[in-house]
């Protein structure tokens, strides 16, 4: 009994942490809890894949629908991780800044090589829109030398700049004054790393 030889033979998929790090990279998440948040799944998946070479061909499939990363890249490490850079990045949640509270606002979209090209990811990027523009922040950011950040002062949100001062004190901007603080006074959300201004 003969058996026919298989004309797209299987091929040499990566597995274990060799695949995850593929994930952790075209989803833009530095750690795999922000990977298991990022795919709603238990990170111990991720560790059981290690401990048992394993691949997740579905998140391959998810991932390439959302954002159109190569699922060569990610199956066998070949190629880039996305063919054109440009691919835009599909539900970016926004956020209306409200009486000192941001309220989801809907989603955008934007392309990978414009948030590249001002140190974001999508993971780590949160978007704020009030009636003069976008504002684009850097969620990791959160220990100011000088620049506008969203700020948290006892539970209420705002958009400031910041400039640190010796002592561990901070200047921060309130329209035409400014004010000094300590820097454990305040909670850095994060760093408005790119912005687009109507006008």
């Amino acid at each position: 009994m003969s058996k026919l030889k298989a004309q797209v033979p299987a091929f040499d998929y990566l597995g274990g942490r060799d695949f995850t790090e593929k994930l952790k990279e075209v989803s833009g998440c530095s750690t795999y809890d922000l990977l298991a948040d990022y795919y709603g799944v238990p990170k111990s998946t991720f560790f059981t894949w290690h401990s048992h070479n394993r691949t997740g061909f579905e998140l391959i499939v998810r991932q390439h629908l959302a954002t159109g990363a190569s699922v060569r890249y990610m199956a066998l490490g070949e190629g880039e991780p996305f063919a054109n850079k440009a691919d835009p990045v599909e539900g970016l949640k926004t956020h209306r800044l409200i009486d000192g509270a941001l309220v989801e606002a809907g989603k955008i979209s934007l392309d990978l090589s414009t948030l590249d090209r001002f140190g974001l990811k999508p993971s780590i990027t949160k978007v704020i829109e009030d009636d003069a523009g976008i504002y684009y922040l850097n969620t990791e950011s959160v220990d100011p030398v000088a620049g506008e950040y969203l700020i948290d002062v006892d539970g209420r949100l705002s958009i400031n700049y910041l400039q640190r001062l010796p002592g561990k004190k901070l200047a921060i901007a309130f329209g035409n004054s400014t004010i000094e603080v300590s820097e454990g006074d305040i909670k850095v959300i994060g760093r408005i790393a790119m912005e687009m201004k109507k006008k």
